[in-house]
């Protein structure tokens, strides 16, 4: 049989989670697959005894893989990998629920352009929870109103995540030196985003994640957590924090072109709160801009408005818990104070003329090139 998707699901103990996500995915998936269930060493009798009565259904045939070790997140998926040969490949969690159309609308949406590498559906990890007495199913079809649409992903989670296997084919399997479970995908995320691909959230997908449902059980897990997010910034270094604020007067379009360029700075590992100051209501600008461009979660936008809003945007970046790394506002009064309050900030300061972006110390960098600028907020005397 010629597979659409191959399927990896990794399982750990909790069998009640499992049949769950096994039953919800052979009665609500109609795209030709092979569930590959991949046991990561359960002890759990009830995982072996619930496997062995498990067989296909519809258009999903059932595969199993069953590991005496428990070899991690990375070492289980890899397992999966290595049996995978169909054009797409889904991972899965155990603590999952997936709802009808799922794979399908995953798979329209990696079509849409050939570097959307990953594709993640959306779901309860990032805040779409059903209401107080709304089912997942009934949830997951109002959600459907957003068929085709998505949003770029700063990278993805792989609770539930459609991988090309052109970009598997690139790329390779998952570091397994990021032991138990975390920053493996992140990992993963950037790797793809170095070879060219980005990775999507399928507005219109829904899979409902009981999220630590299956990590509940993992001893050492603060310990596993700090030691892979160790390795992973000596990899890849720490996220940055970025203050982005521009004046609405030349229109929604300028905006939007601002935004779009400021979508490099985000595939760089620098996260950009943007700020719109605007005469009238902020919430009917905002659809305005998302109108044009595609949003990408690591750029948000917050209009706001009246006089004092050079004032509040002082407050916010002198006050910021984790503070900015990087501060780009345009000429006027503000950056002048800001200069004056530079030790209490920190941030390196940009001013906005334009397309240039002038530093108080003389040097200039240009909004359309995220490289450089990413090079001086990182690593400052790279820009000297």
């Amino acid at each position: 049989m010629n597979y659409t998707c191959d399927i990896i699901l990794l399982s750990y103990e909790s069998p009640d989670l499992l049949k769950a996500c096994v039953e919800s995915v052979l009665e609500r998936t109609h795209v030709p697959s092979r569930l590959i269930i991949v046991d990561n060493g359960s002890k759990d009798p009830g995982v072996a005894g619930y496997l062995g009565g498990v067989h296909g259904k519809g258009a999903v045939t059932v595969e199993k893989v069953m590991s005496e070790v428990n070899s991690g997140f990375a070492g289980g998926i890899n397992k999966g990998l290595r049996l995978a040969d169909a054009p797409f490949v889904c991972l899965l969690n155990n603590d999952c629920v997936v709802t009808e159309g799922w794979l399908q609308e995953m798979i329209d949406i990696a079509g849409r352009r050939p570097d959307i590498g990953m594709v993640c559906p959306e779901s309860s990890t990032f805040g779409s929870r059903p209401a107080e007495g709304v089912s997942i199913e009934d949830h997951a079809l109002i959600l459907k109103a957003k068929k085709g649409r998505y949003t770029e992903l700063g990278h993805a989670i792989f609770f539930a995540c459609l991988l090309k296997k052109d970009l598997i084919d690139k790329v390779g399997h998952l570091d397994e030196i990021f032991r138990g479970v975390c920053y493996e995908d992140t990992d993963y995320s950037l790797r793809a985003l170095k070879a060219g691909y980005i990775t999507a959230l399928a507005e219109g997908a829904y899979v409902y994640h009981k999220e630590q449902g299956s990590r509940r059980k993992l001893k050492d897990r603060e310990e596993i957590y700090a030691r892979n997010r160790e390795i992973f910034e000596k990899r890849w270094d720490r996220l940055y924090r970025s203050f982005y604020m521009e004046y609405g007067s030349a229109g929604a379009a300028a905006i939007a072109e601002s935004y779009e360029l400021l979508k490099g700075l985000a595939r760089r590992r620098i996260y950009v709160d943007m700020w719109v100051v605007r005469p009238e209501g902020g919430k009917s600008f905002r659809e305005k801009i998302f109108d044009s461009v595609i949003r990408h979660s690591d750029v948000t936008v917050r209009a706001v408005t009246g006089p004092l809003a050079r004032a509040r945007a002082l407050w916010k970046i002198l006050t910021k818990k984790k503070r900015y790394d990087l501060v780009i506002v345009e000429k006027g009064l503000l950056p002048v104070m800001l200069m004056f309050l530079g030790p209490l900030h920190g941030a390196r300061l940009m001013i906005r003329d334009g397309m240039k972006l002038k530093c108080p110390d003389g040097r200039e960098f240009d909004l359309s090139d995220p490289d450089e600028i990413a090079r001086a907020v990182k690593d400052p005397q790279s820009a000297q």
